[in-house]
């Protein structure tokens, strides 16, 4: 039985917005309002795109971000987005329809008060909305100072000093600013953060603070920058057009409110539709006479995106909330919802927030990760729970403060057999459930027999690849795997021996007398007895004797368990005495016999599924879950298969599914109907990764089959990854090992 520990950990929400970039300002306008009003808003990357096409330098952006949910204008065709493979939320959802499909919710900000003390100041705004006053959008953007603001934010705030700027205060608001310093909604939204911040130490400093000009409200291209660029580290940004600075500047407070917002570094003024002669002149006409202490320079912005250069820089920020750990004794058991550390109850309006969810099985041998493909219905792992498989490929739900009423949800750790059958039957593409023409999955006898073959090596894929990798140990099991000697599947130590003397007088190596060297007769006799211990519990070998029948002569191998004082002769069934002192034979095991050869001159291709397997589980870290091979069916009064899977595994979370043929040649018979099948599976279960592999690749076969697999998706619009692997032959690399020699 398992122990599951399970790591919960709440943070906010995180969307990324397509939008054209022919989008209105005031469109533009309403969309960082409504960021900066949640929780974690102002790092959700807003990214233009013209003529379908994202505009150059934003991919390199997006690759690091992990979306819960995507927003888009209407102009644009999602499957262009969908195409680049780069997330995997819980949906892609119009901007602006009507009625809208989802809402752009989150946590209220000002619930992130908390962080404070009671004597923090909070800005509020009150009564000022049909102010005729040029500068709203200036202070609504870099203050968040809404044009009223609503019941929740006087509730939640009112433990703190609310300083209420209304029509009048409009007036000397810069001057609050500065010498209050109060707690602003936009600040609030950059704080407690569980997201990517990048770096470009080339192009964009971490402590700068820049002064974004724009021409005027016409165009968003500033606006744009100045949202995308806070992705990037930063100390502070300032968004202003022309016009309001040139307002602004008329009062004196105004130079107190940069001065603070730089902290002791310069400022840099930029702009994507003001010239560099332009910046020039407005620095020294206007910014310099009210910056006191203040250096203000021009830089060019000419580049953004800026390329992304530190690549430490990018990593996810631990600034968020704290990790809680859970353990369960079965796969089935209630999980607790962790709480926000900054309120105790989200109430008021509908808002939400995610919890990311890690699962980690404790066995008896070692720890391993649950990692999901993205393809995997969350709801039926975290019972009724709407969410997805994130990009580190463990579950995120969405809590929602009106429709999740319980403390706890269910959670049902599935094995992964009911796993595959999800994955196959059902699996969910972009966010939504599809349905396969395949309607159930089984086991054949090619993968019962492989089951068996792993259990007797007590599923170690370590010694699994040890002996098979090992040339002197191979070679014994093909010859007695082949060998039609009376009793041919047998072998005593003394043979065992002699092979392996063989084998060093092959490699040039002289054994040496005992006293002189380690690599002495005695030694390694020590070494193969260990080696055929270990065989022998593994069940590879039985233990027995080959006994020769006085009467008719004939030789038979009598397992351990057969032998007594007298022995019944298998052929003649004559009684006779148990030789003195006779000699061990270990008997190949017919299992694994069964697996390396179909019949003793053909050669099965479970050994190959067998050994790439072992290479995965070698490559997957703590993550690894496999499958036998499974036929598929798509008709439930037939039981004949439409097709089936060789390799059907997990490898840190990345499904794989594949052929296996000992010789790549096999790919090729039929009219090559097995690479069809297998592309034919692959459009409908969306693999992370095909794989074709063999044990040995005759005339570069096995890259022609990949060639020939390529081209079942030349018109299809998500290729998975093809891998092919050809499996390493047999070597003697051990053969001076300690597996060989004790001391």
């Amino acid at each position: 039985m398992n122990i599951y520990q399970i790591n919960t950990r709440p943070r906010h929400l995180r969307y990324i917005y397509f939008i054209d970039e022919s989008l209105p300002n005031e469109t533009f306008l309403k969309l960082v309002f409504q960021n900066q009003h949640y929780w974690g808003g102002r790092y959700n990357p807003i990214i233009p795109v013209k003529d379908n096409k994202i505009l150059p330098g934003y991919e390199q952006i997006i690759a690091y971000y992990d979306p819960d949910i995507v927003f888009y204008s209407s102009s644009i065709d999602i499957e262009v987005v969908k195409q680049l493979r780069l997330f995997n939320p819980i949906g892609y959802f119009e901007l602006g329809k009507k009625p809208s499909s989802r809402d752009i919710t989150g946590v209220d900000v000002f619930y992130l008060l908390s962080f404070f003390d009671s004597n923090a100041k909070v800005m509020l705004a009150q009564g000022f909305h049909n102010t005729k006053n040029t500068l709203l959008n200036f202070y609504r953007i870099n203050f968040g100072l809404n044009n009223t603001a609503v019941v929740s934010d006087y509730e939640i705030s009112k433990k703190y000093q609310q300083v209420i700027i209304d029509g009048e205060k409009l007036k000397e608001i810069n001057k609050i600013i500065h010498h209050d310093k109060p707690v602003n909604v936009a600040a609030l939204s950059k704080i407690n953060l569980n997201t990517i911040v990048l770096r470009s130490l080339k192009y964009a400093q971490y402590d700068d603070f820049e002064i974004i000009v724009a021409k005027d409200h016409m165009g968003t291209v500033d606006l744009l920058y100045y949202w995308n660029r806070g992705l990037y580290q930063h100390k502070n940004l300032m968004y202003v057009t022309l016009d309001e600075l040139k307002e602004l500047c008329k009062d004196k407070f105004f130079g107190g409110v940069l001065h603070d917002l730089k902290g002791d570094k310069s400022v840099h003024v930029v702009s994507m539709t003001l010239s560099k002669e332009e910046i020039e002149a407005l620095i020294k006409e206007t910014l310099r006479p009210i910056g006191f202490n203040t250096n203000f320079f021009y830089k060019d912005i000419s580049m953004f995106p800026f390329e992304i250069t530190d690549g430490n820089g990018l990593y996810e920020r631990n600034y968020g909330e704290q990790v809680n750990t859970q353990t369960l004794v079965s796969e089935t058991g209630l999980v607790h919802l962790p709480k926000l550390s900054f309120t105790n109850a989200v109430s008021y309006y509908s808002q939400e927030w995610a919890v990311d969810l890690e699962i980690k099985a404790d066995s008896a041998h070692e720890q391993q990760r649950r990692l999901f493909p993205l393809t995997t219905q969350v709801w039926h792992i975290a019972k009724e729970m709407t969410g997805r498989i994130n990009l580190t490929r463990n579950i995120s739900i969405i809590i929602n403060n009106q429709r999740t009423i319980a403390d706890t949800f269910k959670l049902n750790v599935p094995s992964f057999n009911d796993l595959a059958r999800q994955l196959i039957i059902r699996p969910v593409v972009h966010g939504e459930s599809t349905e396969t023409k395949i309607i159930d999955i089984g086991p054949h006898d090619a993968s019962n027999r492989l089951n068996a073959f792993i259990k007797a090596f007590k599923y170690n894929f370590s010694s699994i690849n040890d002996f098979f990798s090992d040339k002197f140990w191979v070679d014994i099991l093909e010859y007695l795997s082949t060998n039609e000697k009376v009793a041919g599947d047998a072998i005593t130590f003394s043979e065992i021996f002699q092979r392996a003397e063989a084998m060093y007088a092959e490699l040039g190596k002289q054994l040496m007398p005992k006293g002189q060297s380690w690599f002495n007769a005695e030694n390694l006799q020590l070494g193969l007895k260990r080696m055929v211990i270990r065989l022998c519990s593994y069940q590879v070998f039985f233990k027995g004797f080959n006994l020769k029948c006085p009467m008719c002569s004939s030789e038979f191998w009598y397992h351990i368990n057969e032998v007594r004082e007298v022995i019944n002769c298998k052929g003649c069934l004559q009684d006779y005495t148990l030789p003195i002192e006779p000699e061990f034979a270990y008997k190949l095991n017919d299992l694994i016999r069964n697996n390396i050869f179909q019949t003793r001159t053909t050669r099965d291709g479970n050994l190959t599924v067998i050994r790439t397997l072992g290479t995965f589980r070698f490559n997957s870290s703590d993550a690894f879950q496999y499958s036998s091979q499974v036929n598929l069916y798509d008709d439930y009064h037939s039981n004949k298969p439409c097709g089936d899977l060789d390799i059907l595994c997990l490898e840190n979370g990345k499904l794989i599914i594949g052929e296996a043929k000992y010789s790549s040649k096999g790919f090729m018979e039929n009219k090559a109907k097995s690479l069809a099948s297998l592309a034919e599976i692959a459009k409908q279960v969306y693999p992370d990764v095909i794989l074709l592999t063999c044990s040995k690749d005759e005339n570069k076969k096995l890259e022609k089959a990949k060639t020939g697999l390529l081209h079942h998706f030349k018109d299809w619009p998500y290729t998975p990854k093809i891998e092919i692997m050809t499996l390493s032959e047999p070597d003697y690399f051990e053969a001076g090992g300690n597996g060989y020699f004790v001391y």
